[in-house]
């Protein structure tokens, strides 16, 4: 597919961290473009030459025969070959320079999209890193409060016992200071 100018123009790319500066990409596409145009603009115009060139020689009256035979005058496109040369080469250039570009572009992008996921795999590696982190320090608060959840319940069973002996004792005394009033 040939490039246009109006693709040029057109062409988003997406902006990365640490990419080149949108201004200066900008600036630089625009200068192709008006390469471009001006290359068109000449092909354009060597085309209407050359146009002119091969009516001019169709119809141009017929040599006068010379005494001495000559070789025939060289065909028309041997007259123009010389100026399709230089068209076709600048044409050859300008889309060489197109696919350099392209290339060079995609080169870019390949190199932005590899620093991106390596930055990403580095984020990500280092998040997991802090919650296995986390995860472990909040397992050992688990278990030391459970720990002390333990000993709570410990504490609570002994006193509820000693309390029971207490109210034991009290009633044993109760019930023999009872007998004595009787």
């Amino acid at each position: 597919m040939p490039i246009t100018v109006s693709m040029i123009e057109e062409k988003e790319f997406k902006t990365k961290m640490r990419g080149y500066d949108p201004v200066e990409v900008d600036e630089f596409l625009d200068e192709i473009c008006d390469e471009m145009v001006a290359l068109q603009e000449e092909i354009a115009t060597l085309n209407q030459r050359l146009s002119q060139a091969s009516h001019v020689g169709a119809y141009a009256p017929a040599a006068v025969p010379a005494p001495v035979p000559i070789p025939a005058p060289a065909p028309a496109p041997a007259v123009v070959k010389p100026v399709q040369e230089p068209v076709q080469k600048q044409t050859e250039e300008a889309s060489e320079a197109a696919q350099k570009l392209l290339a060079r572009a995609q080169k870019v992008y390949d190199e932005t999209i590899a620093e991106a996921k390596a930055e990403a795999k580095e984020i990500l590696d280092g998040a997991n890193s802090r919650v296995s982190q986390d995860i472990g320090s909040l397992e050992e608060e688990k278990n030391a409060l459970q720990q002390e959840v333990d000993m709570l319940k410990a504490a609570a069973r002994d006193y509820r016992e000693r309390f029971q002996r207490l109210i034991d004792d009290q009633q044993h005394i109760l019930k023999a200071e009872t007998g004595l009033f009787e």
